[in-house]
Protein backbone atom coordinates (compact mmCIF):
# COMPACT_ATOMS: atom_id res chain seq x y z
CA UNK A 1 0.00 0.00 0.00
CA UNK A 2 1.70 3.73 -1.37
CA UNK A 3 1.76 6.14 2.00
CA UNK A 4 -0.84 8.25 -0.46
CA UNK A 5 -3.31 5.01 0.16
CA UNK A 6 -2.35 4.83 3.60
CA UNK A 7 -3.64 8.27 4.69
CA UNK A 8 -6.70 8.06 2.63
CA UNK A 9 -7.30 4.52 4.43
CA UNK A 10 -6.23 6.79 7.96
CA UNK A 11 -9.40 9.27 7.03
CA UNK A 12 -11.77 6.40 6.72
CA UNK A 13 -11.03 4.67 9.59
CA UNK A 14 -11.43 7.76 11.36
CA UNK A 15 -14.77 8.73 9.79
CA UNK A 16 -15.70 5.19 10.49
CA UNK A 17 -14.75 5.66 14.44
CA UNK A 18 -16.46 8.76 15.02
CA UNK A 19 -19.77 7.35 13.61
CA UNK A 20 -20.09 4.24 15.73
CA UNK A 21 -18.40 6.46 18.84
CA UNK A 22 -21.04 8.60 17.98
CA UNK A 23 -24.03 5.93 18.08
CA UNK A 24 -23.09 4.81 21.04
CA UNK A 25 -22.71 7.77 23.00
CA UNK A 26 -26.37 8.65 21.75
CA UNK A 27 -27.14 5.90 23.64
CA UNK A 28 -25.96 6.84 26.28
CA UNK A 29 -26.53 9.95 26.59
CA UNK A 30 -30.33 9.23 25.95
CA UNK A 31 -31.21 6.67 28.39
CA UNK A 32 -29.52 9.39 30.78
CA UNK A 33 -32.04 11.87 30.02
CA UNK A 34 -34.76 8.54 30.01
CA UNK A 35 -33.70 8.16 33.58
CA UNK A 36 -34.06 11.51 35.01
CA UNK A 37 -36.50 13.48 32.84
CA UNK A 38 -33.68 16.05 32.83
CA UNK A 39 -34.25 18.54 29.77
CA UNK A 40 -30.37 19.83 29.70
CA UNK A 41 -29.44 16.00 29.41
CA UNK A 42 -32.40 15.79 26.67
CA UNK A 43 -30.27 18.66 24.98
CA UNK A 44 -26.93 16.99 25.37
CA UNK A 45 -28.78 13.73 23.73
CA UNK A 46 -29.71 15.45 20.60
CA UNK A 47 -26.61 17.52 20.16
CA UNK A 48 -25.19 14.02 19.56
CA UNK A 49 -28.08 13.11 17.15
CA UNK A 50 -25.96 15.80 15.32
CA UNK A 51 -22.92 13.87 15.70
CA UNK A 52 -24.39 10.68 14.18
CA UNK A 53 -25.62 12.64 11.06
CA UNK A 54 -22.06 14.07 10.57
CA UNK A 55 -20.10 11.33 10.81
CA UNK A 56 -22.27 9.78 8.84
CA UNK A 57 -22.03 12.36 6.50
CA UNK A 58 -18.10 12.12 6.89
CA UNK A 59 -18.00 8.86 6.12
CA UNK A 60 -19.49 9.43 2.47
CA UNK A 61 -17.66 12.49 1.74
CA UNK A 62 -14.05 10.62 2.51
CA UNK A 63 -15.08 8.13 0.34
CA UNK A 64 -15.23 10.52 -2.08
CA UNK A 65 -12.75 12.95 -1.84
CA UNK A 66 -10.47 9.91 -2.09
CA UNK A 67 -11.52 9.05 -5.56
CA UNK A 68 -8.51 10.51 -7.92
CA UNK A 69 -9.19 12.90 -10.44
CA UNK A 70 -11.58 11.89 -13.41
CA UNK A 71 -13.11 13.28 -16.63
CA UNK A 72 -16.36 14.74 -15.22
CA UNK A 73 -13.79 15.72 -12.14
CA UNK A 74 -10.81 17.06 -13.41
CA UNK A 75 -9.97 19.01 -9.85
CA UNK A 76 -10.68 16.08 -8.13
CA UNK A 77 -13.96 15.35 -5.29
CA UNK A 78 -12.31 17.00 -2.43
CA UNK A 79 -14.76 19.62 -2.51
CA UNK A 80 -17.49 17.26 -1.20
CA UNK A 81 -15.55 18.05 2.19
CA UNK A 82 -16.41 21.48 2.37
CA UNK A 83 -19.77 20.34 1.54
CA UNK A 84 -20.13 17.79 4.02
CA UNK A 85 -19.37 20.43 6.03
CA UNK A 86 -22.00 22.50 5.81
CA UNK A 87 -24.22 20.17 5.84
CA UNK A 88 -23.02 19.34 9.28
CA UNK A 89 -23.57 23.19 11.22
CA UNK A 90 -27.38 23.07 9.25
CA UNK A 91 -27.73 20.27 11.13
CA UNK A 92 -26.38 21.32 14.25
CA UNK A 93 -28.49 24.91 14.01
CA UNK A 94 -31.30 22.72 13.31
CA UNK A 95 -30.87 20.73 16.62
CA UNK A 96 -30.50 23.92 18.62
CA UNK A 97 -33.92 24.92 17.74
CA UNK A 98 -35.05 21.84 19.24
CA UNK A 99 -33.39 22.42 22.51
CA UNK A 100 -34.82 25.56 22.57
CA UNK A 101 -38.04 24.68 22.09
CA UNK A 102 -38.01 21.81 24.53
CA UNK A 103 -36.18 24.25 27.25
CA UNK A 104 -38.70 26.73 26.95
CA UNK A 105 -41.50 24.24 27.33
CA UNK A 106 -40.07 22.99 30.61
CA UNK A 107 -39.18 26.68 32.07
CA UNK A 108 -43.07 27.58 31.62
CA UNK A 109 -44.32 23.65 32.51
CA UNK A 110 -41.92 23.18 35.05
CA UNK A 111 -39.35 20.12 35.08
CA UNK A 112 -40.01 16.87 36.80
CA UNK A 113 -36.70 15.26 37.57
CA UNK A 114 -35.29 12.19 39.00
CA UNK A 115 -32.55 9.83 39.86
CA UNK A 116 -29.86 13.00 38.70
CA UNK A 117 -27.05 11.02 40.28
CA UNK A 118 -27.47 8.03 38.12
CA UNK A 119 -27.58 10.61 34.77
CA UNK A 120 -24.91 12.52 35.60
CA UNK A 121 -22.32 9.65 36.01
CA UNK A 122 -23.48 8.41 33.16
CA UNK A 123 -22.84 11.44 30.92
CA UNK A 124 -19.55 11.75 32.62
CA UNK A 125 -18.69 8.46 31.05
CA UNK A 126 -19.72 9.23 28.06
CA UNK A 127 -18.05 13.22 28.20
CA UNK A 128 -14.70 11.44 28.81
CA UNK A 129 -15.20 8.91 25.94
CA UNK A 130 -16.16 12.07 24.12
CA UNK A 131 -12.81 13.89 24.72
CA UNK A 132 -11.12 11.22 23.66
CA UNK A 133 -12.73 11.15 20.13
CA UNK A 134 -12.80 14.56 19.87
CA UNK A 135 -8.93 14.63 20.15
CA UNK A 136 -7.91 12.08 17.62
CA UNK A 137 -10.37 13.19 15.13
CA UNK A 138 -8.65 16.88 15.46
CA UNK A 139 -5.03 15.54 15.19
CA UNK A 140 -5.93 13.28 12.10
CA UNK A 141 -8.35 16.35 10.52
CA UNK A 142 -4.42 18.16 11.09
CA UNK A 143 -2.99 15.41 9.25
CA UNK A 144 -4.26 14.36 6.47
CA UNK A 145 -5.59 18.06 6.21
CA UNK A 146 -8.92 16.93 5.89
CA UNK A 147 -11.65 19.78 6.20
CA UNK A 148 -14.37 16.81 7.18
CA UNK A 149 -12.16 15.00 9.98
CA UNK A 150 -11.12 18.41 11.21
CA UNK A 151 -14.06 20.11 11.61
CA UNK A 152 -16.22 17.06 13.46
CA UNK A 153 -13.24 16.71 15.81
CA UNK A 154 -13.92 20.22 16.56
CA UNK A 155 -17.87 19.71 17.08
CA UNK A 156 -17.16 16.80 19.11
CA UNK A 157 -14.60 18.96 21.74
CA UNK A 158 -17.16 21.44 21.72
CA UNK A 159 -19.91 18.73 22.57
CA UNK A 160 -17.39 18.06 25.43
CA UNK A 161 -17.51 21.02 26.98
CA UNK A 162 -21.28 21.61 26.71
CA UNK A 163 -21.66 17.90 28.45
CA UNK A 164 -18.93 19.37 31.49
CA UNK A 165 -21.26 22.41 31.68
CA UNK A 166 -24.92 20.48 31.53
CA UNK A 167 -23.05 18.44 34.44
CA UNK A 168 -21.96 21.31 36.29
CA UNK A 169 -25.20 22.46 36.40
CA UNK A 170 -27.26 19.08 37.56
CA UNK A 171 -25.01 19.10 40.32
CA UNK A 172 -26.23 22.54 40.91
CA UNK A 173 -29.79 21.39 40.99
CA UNK A 174 -28.93 17.83 42.69
CA UNK A 175 -27.24 19.95 45.48
CA UNK A 176 -29.83 22.80 46.41
CA UNK A 177 -33.58 21.66 44.68
CA UNK A 178 -33.49 24.39 42.28
CA UNK A 179 -35.18 22.53 39.35
CA UNK A 180 -35.83 25.79 37.05
CA UNK A 181 -32.29 25.52 36.55
CA UNK A 182 -32.29 22.55 34.52
CA UNK A 183 -34.67 24.19 31.30
CA UNK A 184 -31.88 27.14 31.49
CA UNK A 185 -28.83 24.80 31.35
CA UNK A 186 -30.72 23.45 27.98
CA UNK A 187 -31.30 27.19 26.45
CA UNK A 188 -27.66 28.30 27.47
CA UNK A 189 -26.86 24.89 25.25
CA UNK A 190 -28.69 26.02 22.72
CA UNK A 191 -27.37 28.97 22.11
CA UNK A 192 -23.76 27.42 22.51
CA UNK A 193 -24.71 24.83 19.75
CA UNK A 194 -25.89 27.63 17.28
CA UNK A 195 -22.91 29.57 17.76
CA UNK A 196 -20.47 25.80 17.01
CA UNK A 197 -22.91 25.51 13.48
CA UNK A 198 -22.51 29.35 12.24
CA UNK A 199 -18.72 28.88 12.76
CA UNK A 200 -19.27 25.49 11.03
CA UNK A 201 -21.33 27.35 7.95
CA UNK A 202 -19.23 30.06 7.68
CA UNK A 203 -15.99 27.50 6.93
CA UNK A 204 -17.75 25.32 5.03
CA UNK A 205 -18.99 29.24 2.94
CA UNK A 206 -15.50 30.08 2.74
CA UNK A 207 -14.12 26.65 1.67
CA UNK A 208 -16.80 26.23 -1.45
CA UNK A 209 -15.94 30.31 -2.96
CA UNK A 210 -12.20 29.36 -2.34
CA UNK A 211 -11.60 31.74 -0.16
CA UNK A 212 -7.79 32.99 0.11
CA UNK A 213 -5.81 31.26 2.54
CA UNK A 214 -3.68 33.92 4.06
CA UNK A 215 -1.15 31.07 5.52
CA UNK A 216 -1.02 28.92 2.20
CA UNK A 217 0.17 32.07 0.20
CA UNK A 218 2.08 32.60 3.01
CA UNK A 219 4.24 29.33 2.68
CA UNK A 220 3.84 30.08 -1.57
CA UNK A 221 5.87 32.81 -1.17
CA UNK A 222 8.67 31.59 0.89
CA UNK A 223 9.00 29.00 -1.00
CA UNK A 224 9.52 31.60 -4.06
CA UNK A 225 11.75 33.65 -2.15
CA UNK A 226 13.75 30.58 -1.64
CA UNK A 227 13.73 28.96 -4.91
CA UNK A 228 14.27 32.80 -6.82
CA UNK A 229 16.74 32.39 -9.57
CA UNK A 230 18.25 35.98 -11.14
CA UNK A 231 15.99 35.48 -14.25
CA UNK A 232 13.01 35.25 -12.13
CA UNK A 233 12.19 39.34 -12.21
CA UNK A 234 8.93 39.32 -10.85
CA UNK A 235 5.74 36.76 -10.09
CA UNK A 236 2.49 38.64 -9.46
CA UNK A 237 -1.17 37.20 -9.32
CA UNK A 238 -0.06 34.28 -7.21
CA UNK A 239 -3.63 32.37 -6.30
CA UNK A 240 -4.56 29.06 -4.23
CA UNK A 241 -7.23 27.14 -3.48
CA UNK A 242 -8.01 23.56 -1.91
CA UNK A 243 -10.12 20.78 -2.73
CA UNK A 244 -10.47 18.68 0.13
CA UNK A 245 -6.29 17.95 0.84
CA UNK A 246 -5.47 18.73 -2.36
CA UNK A 247 -4.02 22.26 -3.22
CA UNK A 248 -3.68 23.91 -6.09
CA UNK A 249 -1.67 27.27 -7.08
CA UNK A 250 -1.09 29.15 -10.14
CA UNK A 251 0.93 32.68 -10.55
CA UNK A 252 2.74 34.79 -13.25
CA UNK A 253 6.27 34.50 -13.58
CA UNK A 254 8.23 37.17 -15.01
CA UNK A 255 11.18 36.02 -17.41
CA UNK A 256 13.74 37.01 -20.07
CA UNK A 257 12.15 37.15 -23.37
CA UNK A 258 14.57 35.00 -24.65
CA UNK A 259 14.29 31.77 -22.86
CA UNK A 260 13.31 29.00 -24.84
CA UNK A 261 10.36 26.21 -23.60
CA UNK A 262 12.93 23.88 -22.29
CA UNK A 263 14.07 26.34 -20.12
CA UNK A 264 10.91 27.68 -18.94
CA UNK A 265 9.43 23.69 -18.78
CA UNK A 266 12.42 23.51 -16.38
CA UNK A 267 11.16 26.62 -14.07
CA UNK A 268 8.03 25.30 -13.58
CA UNK A 269 9.00 21.60 -12.80
CA UNK A 270 11.52 23.07 -10.21
CA UNK A 271 8.25 25.27 -8.91
CA UNK A 272 5.92 22.54 -8.43
CA UNK A 273 8.50 20.00 -7.13
CA UNK A 274 9.28 22.47 -4.29
CA UNK A 275 5.69 23.79 -3.48
CA UNK A 276 4.86 20.24 -2.83
CA UNK A 277 7.91 18.64 -1.30
CA UNK A 278 7.10 16.47 0.87
CA UNK A 279 3.18 16.52 1.05
CA UNK A 280 1.79 13.36 0.06
CA UNK A 281 -1.62 15.00 -1.26
CA UNK A 282 -0.07 16.77 -3.91
CA UNK A 283 -1.77 19.22 -6.26
CA UNK A 284 -1.66 21.28 -9.19
CA UNK A 285 0.65 24.19 -10.36
CA UNK A 286 -0.22 26.30 -13.11
CA UNK A 287 2.94 28.99 -14.03
CA UNK A 288 2.03 31.63 -16.99
CA UNK A 289 5.39 32.56 -17.74
CA UNK A 290 5.33 36.26 -19.11
CA UNK A 291 8.26 37.75 -21.11
CA UNK A 292 10.69 40.73 -19.81
CA UNK A 293 9.74 44.36 -21.40
CA UNK A 294 12.39 47.20 -21.21
CA UNK A 295 10.84 48.92 -18.18
CA UNK A 296 11.86 45.34 -16.33
CA UNK A 297 15.58 45.99 -17.02
CA UNK A 298 16.09 47.78 -14.05
CA UNK A 299 14.81 44.92 -11.56
CA UNK A 300 16.47 41.92 -13.77
CA UNK A 301 19.80 41.08 -11.83
CA UNK A 302 21.11 38.76 -14.58
CA UNK A 303 24.25 39.58 -14.98
CA UNK A 304 24.99 37.66 -18.36
CA UNK A 305 21.92 39.56 -20.18
CA UNK A 306 22.23 39.82 -23.48
CA UNK A 307 19.25 42.47 -24.65
CA UNK A 308 19.36 44.65 -21.21
CA UNK A 309 19.22 47.95 -22.14
CA UNK A 310 19.14 49.73 -18.51
CA UNK A 311 21.35 49.26 -15.81
CA UNK A 312 20.12 46.74 -13.06
CA UNK A 313 19.39 49.43 -9.47
CA UNK A 314 17.30 46.75 -7.72
CA UNK A 315 15.07 43.32 -7.09
CA UNK A 316 11.46 43.19 -6.94
CA UNK A 317 10.59 41.87 -3.21
CA UNK A 318 9.07 37.98 -2.87
CA UNK A 319 6.50 39.19 -0.61
CA UNK A 320 2.87 37.64 -0.57
CA UNK A 321 1.59 41.35 -0.37
CA UNK A 322 3.60 42.02 -3.85
CA UNK A 323 3.28 38.40 -5.61
CA UNK A 324 -0.80 38.38 -4.70
CA UNK A 325 -1.51 41.54 -6.96
CA UNK A 326 -3.74 41.03 -9.64
CA UNK A 327 -1.55 43.19 -12.07
CA UNK A 328 2.17 43.07 -13.59
CA UNK A 329 2.78 46.65 -14.41
CA UNK A 330 0.23 48.68 -11.93
CA UNK A 331 3.03 48.23 -8.67
CA UNK A 332 5.66 46.97 -10.66
CA UNK A 333 8.23 50.11 -10.22
CA UNK A 334 6.44 52.19 -7.54
CA UNK A 335 9.58 53.51 -7.07
CA UNK A 336 9.42 55.54 -10.37
CA UNK A 337 6.12 56.53 -10.53
CA UNK A 338 7.00 59.83 -10.05
CA UNK A 339 9.99 59.91 -12.36
CA UNK A 340 7.49 58.41 -15.36
CA UNK A 341 4.83 61.25 -14.31
CA UNK A 342 7.02 63.96 -14.08
CA UNK A 343 8.67 62.99 -17.32
CA UNK A 344 5.39 63.06 -18.90
CA UNK A 345 4.39 66.24 -17.40
CA UNK A 346 7.53 67.97 -19.23
CA UNK A 347 6.44 66.16 -22.25
CA UNK A 348 3.14 68.00 -22.60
Amino acid sequence: MTSLAKLEHSKKRAGQLALVVGVLLFAGKFSAYALTGSTALFADAMESTVNIIAAGMMVIALALAARPPDEHHPYGHGKVEFFSAGIEGAAIAAAALMILAEGIRDLVQGPALQRLGLGMGILAGCTVANAALGAFLTREGRRTRSMALAADGRHVLTDVWTSAGVIGGLLVVHLTGWVWADPLIAIAVAINVVREGVALLREAYAGLMDHADPETLEFAAEVLRTERRDSWIDVHGLRSWSSGARRHFDLHLTVPRFFDVEHLHRIHDRVETKLFQGDLQGGDVVVHFDPCEVDHCARCSMADCSIREAPFREALPMVREHITRSDELAFVFPAFQGSVAGSKSEEA
